[in-house]
């Protein structure tokens, strides 16, 4: 039993040690090699010993990482496939529970109900920790959330549960 331990253990430390590769550093490359290089270019080069990487994508997206200097903002994100901006705003809450046997299905039910009579409202989902809430729009004032809100009010019948928030909108490009 000895010798069958011993003897795999030998097999595992030969592998090993022909399993290591040297690569070569980028410190054994010219300086100017690799600041000429594009992160696509550097990817896609095949050196020596080396795997070799396809990318297929579109010409744009080369254009835009090829270039230097060219920089998409923090605060463009993408939401339902569009681009947006995000910024600091206000939204409607429309409901607010932290019932763990109710709150879910009320949101969601709300939630229907806002986008059956405002199907143009962008409404928004969110489960935080005990709290299940509904909100609506992405309003850049105050006094427009307000505008919107009074007409809420007069539409659903649980319109007196709602109130204004600040928060994080998404505004169209």
């Amino acid at each position: 039993m000895k010798k069958l331990y011993l003897a795999i253990v030998a097999l595992m430390t030969c592998l090993g040690l022909s399993a290591q590769v040297e690569l070569p550093s980028q410190e054994l490359l010219p300086e100017d090699s690799l600041q000429q290089r594009t992160f696509i270019e550097s990817l896609t080069q095949q050196a020596e010993n080396q795997a070799k990487v396809t990318l297929v994508q579109d010409s744009a997206i080369l254009a835009l990482l090829g270039q230097p200097g060219v920089n998409v903002p923090e605060n463009i994100v993408i939401v339902h496939n569009h681009p947006c901006l995000q910024m600091m705003g206000y939204r409607i809450q429309v409901f607010s529970s932290n019932n763990q046997q109710t709150a879910k299905t009320e949101a969601f039910r709300r939630e229907t109900a806002i986008k059956q009579a405002l199907p143009e409202m962008t409404s928004y989902v969110r489960y935080q920790a005990p709290f299940w809430r509904v909100r609506v729009g992405d309003f850049q004032t105050y006094e427009d959330a307000y505008a919107k809100l009074v007409e809420f009010r007069k539409t659903f019948a649980f319109g007196r549960e709602m109130s204004i928030v600040r928060e994080t909108i998404n505004l169209p490009l």
